[in-house]
Formats: structure tokens, sequence, C-alpha cells
């Protein structure tokens, strides 16, 4: 039987609580992914509040279950809560960022170096075509939609299923993909995609060692964008 919640409506009995019948682990769940994917597509920055009221709507959820939702990404370092204030996407200090990409960076090294190994042909022809769509121009992608599609490939292909959690983990603690919205440039793309070029050559080759000094170079460079951002989209 899911858990039930029970909030407090008007009711024309002021104080009674009346039990709302709404399974927490999916209306809760719903929420969650809603705002992680709003991360992910930048429709969410750095500092950006949460209203309550307005997810409740849009969602279509309690607000007891968007509560127990900012509390669960207040936990993963997601999202901030502050009396009178309420709930805001957490902004990162520069010390902060650059810890978590030395893990990141560990994290996506690992994958490119296990892919390198694990690789089937399956995945040799996933990593081929995409490389080929977007140089076709094809599919109609952004560069962070094919980016993302990239080391998503490349971590499948490294066939540990634990890696996926932390490296996505990683990657929202920072809002990547918000910070290609405000700095991606042609040239930023330009080097992106011949830091690719060099980890998909290793990882075809089979060449564990050179995959994983491909992916860290790549991933150590990308940050070196993100720090030049504005100081308003970190704390201080």
């Amino acid at each position: 039987m899911p858990e039930s919640i029970a909030v407090d409506v008007p009711s024309g009995q002021p104080g009674k609580d009346v039990a709302l019948v709404e399974p927490v682990s999916s209306a809760v769940g719903q929420v969650i992914e809603s705002i992680k994917t709003g991360i992910k597509r930048g429709r969410y920055v750095p500092g950006q509040r949460l209203v309550e009221p307005d997810m409740v709507r849009d969602l279509g959820v309690s607000r007891g279950s968007v509560r127990e939702a900012l509390r669960r990404l207040e936990a993963e370092g997601l999202v901030q809560i502050e009396l009178y204030r309420g709930a805001s996407i957490r902004k990162m200090s520069r010390a902060d960022f650059i810890q978590v990409n030395e893990i990141r960076e560990v994290l996506e090294g690992l994958a490119a170096s296990l892919a390198a190994q694990q690789i089937d042909d399956v995945g040799r022809a996933a990593l081929i075509e995409l490389e080929q769509d977007w140089d076709r121009g094809t599919r109609g992608w952004t560069y962070p939609e094919y980016n993302e599609r990239f080391h998503n490939l490349i971590v499948e292909a490294s066939a540990n299923k634990a890696l996926p959690v932390y490296i996505d983990q990683a990657k929202l603690l920072f809002f990547r993909l918000q910070f290609h919205r405000i700095l991606r440039s042609a040239a930023a793309e330009r080097r992106s995609r011949r830091e690719h070029a060099r980890i998909v050559a290793a990882i075809l080759k089979g060449d564990a060692k050179a995959a994983e000094r491909a992916m860290r170079d790549h991933v150590r460079k990308s940050s070196q964008d993100i720090l030049s951002a504005p100081e308003e989209f970190f704390s201080t």
C-alpha cells in the first residue's frame, strides 16, 4: 500500500487534518524529477526560487509532496531552503565547484577507461553514429543535447551500472548544462569536438589509458569555461 500524507486544507473546520490519499513515492519522485530535468535543461539557474504554489499547480501534486521533494533535494545539495525565503536552486562557491569537478573528472575518466575495455559492437556503432549525426546536422540537436548523449553513451559502454548514478549527481551539483547556455561559444564547441574525437579514437582502439587521459583532460578544460562565469552564478 503506498504511503499517504496528511496536509492542511480549507475545510470549514479549522485545524482539522485531511488525509490525502497520494502515493508519496510517485508524487515526490515526480517533483524531484521535474526539478532535476529543469536544472539539466537550464530552466532553473543557481539562486532561482522554487515557488511551492507554482509547482503544486503545474505538477498537480500536493504541497506536502512538493515540500518533501524539496527536503530531499536539499539533502542532495541541489536546493537551499531558508527560513522566510523558501527554497531556491543552490549556488556553489568556486571552491565547491572545483572539488566536485575533481570527482567528476575521476569518474568520467574511469568510464572512458572501462568503455575502451568493455565496449561491444552495438556500443561502437552507437558512438560512431552519434558523431556522424552531429557532423551531418540532421538531428537538429543543440550542442548541449549532443554533448549529453556523447557522455551518456560512454558511461553506458563502460558496463558499470553504478557509475551513472554518481556521475549524474556530480553533474547536477554544479549544474553543468546551465553553464553551457551561458558560456558556450563556437570556439569552445570546436575545441570540445576535437577533444571528443580523441576520446572516441582511444575507446575504439581499446586503449584504456589514452581514453582515460583524454576524458580527464576534456572535463578539466570544460571546468575552466565554467569558472569564468560571472560572479552571480557562484556563492561567496
